[in-house]
């Protein structure tokens, strides 16, 4: 990852309505499913250690030993998976870089196209997190999907020059300008993680699209990855692409900021603390399974699929009892055996099973045994092919597995669409009222009305926020919550607020009105256009 270089002070304007409603994400498809599956740690590991030269005293930078050595590995890589690859030749002052461009056309439109790409240079050390990891990545990825037809174009690059202000990616978007690039992700330090597990996506606003679908198959394909989707950091290879219209985000571990290595020679292969490889192949499920979705990748299945025609309970019963209708299909060439499906869970002492109840032919009732009240009751399903092969769902369980809450439904504690004042404690410039759809001096501009009805409640509600201000606070009236568990909170928010370098944005709760505990803050800028629903556990 290029080197940030911040200056100045961005105030936008904070303006938060209350009320919503949860919309769950679609499943995950067999096909993304499948090719996930086929991540191979063993594969991602044997790229860092022996094709991208990360090891102790390793350069890539632009006139290190290793750089064309790396470069020509990668390209040899790419054409062993059947890839017709190419250099792009560019020069930076007096020195010669060269993309790395392997190309797997679309079967049914050949001239759109999705890029996945990271570069693979760095700043004169072994560059393993920063960025090997994210080449090895790319790399993964075209081992798996040149397999399978697609019905778009895909291209898979390895940037050159990053380092120096993303030269190759800026020469390569020049070249490309009519090229009908329908997305775009730069993978750029994917390795290092100390066990938060936990992924940054970061674009412009009007990169929202490619960012939520890409939120959406960490969701689905990371192996219980959980994923923050910020706002505008150009300081990798997606930048220039976005610069020119095209949609593109960044990929990033969600400990960048804290990464102790980046940029020293530390960030080496044999770190013991740097590379989390466990964690680099969530993050390459990941990007394999948006690519199949996104670019449409015939991907070859074999597999059992599991249904639930009424759906998986949000809660069960603490008496035991609840019924969970399964139905299990063969996939491919797969063929389910019946009367073997089995319920897997655990209620806090372990993993233990029960055979499901056959209500027909591969058809099935699960039922959910007794549990505390408030206990979560972790599950996922499993049946064998007529070869004996076991199947699961989710594929990898258990983890990810699915859950439900021992408990008798979900209660609403208090909800107000904000019609009339709750009567709530501001300070400073914080009101409620009608906002005039101004400021926006440095982001997007206030909303004209509320998500719901035309009021909210909102700091300053004619403009942007003063520069150089203290915390100020609105708090609401006392919520009742005796007795419950799982307690959420739901509102829309319409927020522009300055990376957290120099302003935050908080959520605080309380039980007394006196000590606070911060559920939710800003992580980066974030530059609202539209109204945004959150979800606080």
């Amino acid at each position: 990852m290029k080197a940030k270089h911040v200056s100045g002070k961005v105030v936008l304007a904070v303006v938060v309505g209350i009320v919503g409603v949860w919309v769950s994400p679609a499943p995950a498809s067999d096909a993304g499913q499948a090719a996930a599956d086929e991540v191979s740690q063993a594969s991602y590991y044997d790229f860092m250690n022996t094709w991208l030269y990360t090891h102790t005293g390793n350069s890539r930078g632009k006139t290190g030993a290793q750089h064309d050595p790396a470069r020509d590995n990668i390209r040899a890589l790419f054409e062993s998976y059947g890839l017709p690859t190419v250099y792009e030749t560019f020069t930076y002052l007096e020195y010669t870089g060269e993309n790395v461009i392997a190309t797997k056309l679309g079967t049914t439109y050949p001239t759109q196209i999705y890029i996945i790409g990271g570069h693979y240079d760095s700043v004169n050390n072994p560059g393993a997190d920063d960025n090997a990891s994210g080449v090895a990545l790319v790399l993964e990825a075209a081992r798996i999907l040149s397999q399978y037809d697609s019905a778009y174009t895909i291209r898979f690059i390895a940037f050159d020059m990053e380092e120096d202000g993303l030269i190759g990616s800026n020469d390569y978007v020049d070249r490309h300008l009519s090229d009908n690039i329908r997305g775009m992700i730069a993978a750029d330090m994917v390795a290092y993680d100390p066990n938060t597990n936990h992924a940054n996506v970061y674009g412009r606003t009007a990169s929202n699209p490619i960012k939520t679908t890409l939120g959406t198959a960490i969701g689905l394909y990371g192996s219980g990855l959980t994923y923050t989707i910020g706002g505008d950091e150009p300081y990798s290879d997606h930048a220039p692409f976005e610069a020119e219209g095209f949609q593109a985000c960044l990929l990033i571990e969600g400990e960048v900021w804290s990464n102790p290595y980046y940029h020293t020679q530390q960030d080496n292969f044999e770190n013991p603390s740097n590379l989390n490889f466990p964690y680099a192949v969530k993050m390459t499920r990941s990007v394999v399974g948006w690519l199949v979705d996104q670019a449409q990748v015939d991907v070859v299945i074999y597999a059992l699929g599991f249904a639930y025609p009424d759906g998986r309970p949000a809660y069960v019963n603490p008496i035991g009892g609840t019924r969970m209708r399964v139905v299990v299909s063969g996939l491919g060439a797969a063929v389910p055996q019946p009367g073997t499906g089995v319920l897997h869970y655990n209620t806090g002492g372990g993993w233990q099973t029960a055979p499901m109840e056959v209500v027909a032919d591969n058809v099935y009732d699960a039922v959910f045994p007794a549990a505390d009240c408030g206990d979560v009751v972790s599950y996922y399903v499993s049946a064998e092919t007529a070869a004996a092969e076991e199947f699961s769902d989710p594929r990898s369980a258990p983890t990810p597995s699915y859950s439900a809450t021992a408990g008798y439904g979900q209660t609403v504690a208090w909800a107000n669409p904000l019609d009339t004042s709750p009567g709530w404690t501001i300070q400073g410039q914080w009101a409620f009222g009608h906002p005039t759809g101004q400021g926006g001096q440095y982001g997007g501009p206030d909303p004209n009305n509320g998500h719901t009805g035309t009021n909210v409640y909102g700091y300053n509600l004619s403009g942007d926020y003063a520069n150089g201000i203290p915390e100020y606070h609105l708090t609401s009236t006392a919520i009742n919550c005796t007795n419950m568990f799982d307690t959420h909170l739901k509102f829309w928010r319409w927020l522009g607020v300055e990376q957290p370098t120099y302003d935050h944005a908080y959520v605080r709760v309380s039980n007394n009105g006196t000590t606070w505990t911060t559920v939710w803050l800003n992580g980066a800028e974030i530059a609202d256009t539209s109204w945004n629903q959150m979800d606080l556990d």
